[in-house]
Parts: structure tokens; sequence; C-alpha cells
């Protein structure tokens, strides 16, 4: 509950909410946005005192926000936070804010559809991603942060939002004509082959890869750019030291999956591919059918570069995911 674990995480939240909007994924945009905007008010709070972040009804929160842990009959890692829209009206009170409450709506309910229910308005992703540069300028600019710094590779950008997503696509689209995607500087890059834009299975061109090739290109030059302007010039070791690993979370509301540690293709540190498990059936030779369990690889999270691939197609374009011969994806 400190200022700059909660500015850290606010950094990492939107450099991702940018990144997701360049390749319209709407839904990531927004939950990365919101999410984002909520630790950033909360490290305005938290700079000021801890205790302001507490739901004061619970004294035992209340104890841990005052350094009183001793006396606290449940530990720290259940203190019990405001949500974002208490938080921004106990900031509004410390600061001037440039919108109103009713102005974090569009933000907040896109963000709460895509966590709850999976879904949002796509209408209102530009307005909602404004109101979340908007607020996290003002608070960074009390908060006396270097506002480039903060935002690292959109720090031009995000002030026009169309103008980043079109320069994206552009950017993409030449890279798939051959243009190349532009090489990050370095050791951990110098690997990199662009040739890994290309398909793995040279017929398997349906319209939903194709898709995702454009996607691909767009998050492999978000995730350079944002790892050369994070990590340029620093060694190996302080790359490692600097690498900030997402606490573990309850997954079980996903249903049944599996978490494996891949190398990530840009910047060569670990993250993780999720994978879902399921009962598929599989023929055996004049015995009729049994049933085995297959792993399908969903996702993929980096959270050194910010690198995410969200389906199977995007995993298969760089080589981390291939239907088999079943017709089923394995890694």
């Amino acid at each position: 509950m400190d200022k700059t674990s909660l500015l850290a995480s606010a950094q990492r939240q939107m450099n991702r909410a940018m990144s997701a909007w360049c390749t319209s994924d709407n839904d990531m945009a927004v939950l990365h946005g919101g999410i984002g905007t909520e630790h950033l008010l909360k490290a305005l709070l938290a700079a000021r005192h801890p205790s302001l972040l507490v739901d004061g009804r619970d004294f035992n929160s209340l104890l841990h926000a005052t350094g009183q842990s001793t006396y606290a009959a449940s530990p720290a890692t259940k203190v019990k936070t405001i949500g974002a829209v208490e938080a921004f009206k106990r900031a509004a009170n410390l600061i001037n804010m440039p919108v109103k409450e009713r102005d974090l709506d569009p933000l907040l309910t896109a963000r709460n559809g895509v966590a709850h229910v999976g879904a949002h308005d796509d209408g209102i992703t530009h307005d909602a991603l404004a109101i979340a540069v908007t607020v996290a300028d003002a608070v960074l600019t009390d908060l006396q942060e270097d506002i480039p710094s903060f935002w690292g590779p959109w720090a031009d950008a995000r002030l026009d939002l169309e103008q980043m997503q079109r320069d994206a696509q552009i950017a993409a689209e030449q890279a798939l004509k051959g243009a190349g995607v532009e090489a990050a500087d370095g050791p951990q890059l110098e690997n990199w082959e662009d040739g890994l834009l290309r398909p793995e299975v040279e017929d398997f061109r349906s319209e939903n890869f194709q898709t995702a090739q454009i996607a691909v290109a767009v998050k492999v030059r978000c995730a350079k750019k944002l790892y050369r302007f994070v990590y340029y010039g620093k060694t190996p070791e302080e790359i490692a030291k600097a690498d900030m690993v997402e606490p573990e979370a309850d997954r079980s509301e996903y249903g049944a999956c599996v978490y494996r540690s891949v190398k990530c293709p840009v910047c060569g540190a670990d993250g993780d591919v999720a994978a879902s498990l399921g009962n598929q059936p599989k023929r055996r030779a004049k015995k009729g059918r049994s049933r085995w369990r297959g792993e399908f690889p969903d996702y993929f999270d980096c959270y050194t570069c910010g690198l995410e691939l969200d389906n199977r197609y995007e995993l298969e374009v760089l080589g981390m995911a291939q239907p088999s011969r079943d017709g089923w994806f394995v890694y």
C-alpha cells in the first residue's frame, strides 16, 4: 500500500492499455486502463497517508495502514481497501481534478464490464481511455512525477489516441509487407528474427490467423519500444533485479487451467502461457473411443516487456502454438 509500488503497477497497466488500444483490443484496453487509473488514484492517497486507502469500517485494515499491524487480527494480505469511485472522490478533495466523478463512469463501467461479464460497449473505448489519460496526468503532476518517463513510448501519442491507433496499424501492415519490425537495442533482442511473423504452417491462412498476424506485429513493436525505453543500457543483472513479477492470483474462476513458463520471443524473459484443459475424444484402434486430457494454450503474458498474446492464433504466429494432426492446438 505504498506510493512506489502503486505507481509501478499503474505504469505497467497503462502501457498495456495503450498497447491493446493500438491493436484494437478494446476489452484489454479499458480493463488495463481502468486498473491503472485506480492504482494512480490510490498512489496519490498513499503519498498523503496509507490510511486514506483503506475501508474505514474495517478496524484491522486501519491498524495495518497506521503501522499497528501487531495488533491486527488478520494479515496484511487481507486489508480491505476502497474502490475506484471512492478513491476518486477522496483524491478530488485533495487536488483540483480536471474531470468530474460522472466523467469517470465510462471508464469504470467498461472496466467492470470486461472484468465481470467479459464485454463492454466498444463505442466508449476511446472516451474511456481519454479520461484515463487526463486523470493520470493530473495525478502525476500532483505527485511531481516525470510525465514523459511514466508514459514511455506513449508520451507524445497519448494525447491523440486515434492517430496513435492509425500509426500502429500502418506500421504493422508495413511490417507484414516486408518492411520488417523495428529492431530494439539491447542484447536480449539480438536474436529476434522477423521471419517469426510468417506462419509456421504455410497453408494455415484462415481469416483469424491473418488478423492475428497484424495484431502480433503491432504488439511486438510496442513491446520492443517499451523494453528499450525501460531497460536500455542496463546489464542483464540489473534487468533481472528490476523485473517485476505479478503476485500469484486466484485463478479458480477461470476453470481448469495450467500455467507454463515460456521464454518471451521479444525479450527472452520468462512469461506465462495459460492453457485451458478439456477432455477430448481420441480414437483407439479397434477399441472405440477413449478420452484424453488436452491442453489448449489461450494466452501469453510477459511481465518484463509487456507482450500479451490473447488467443491461440496469436500464439501460433510466433511459433508458441500450432495445430496438431487432430486439429487441436499444442505447444
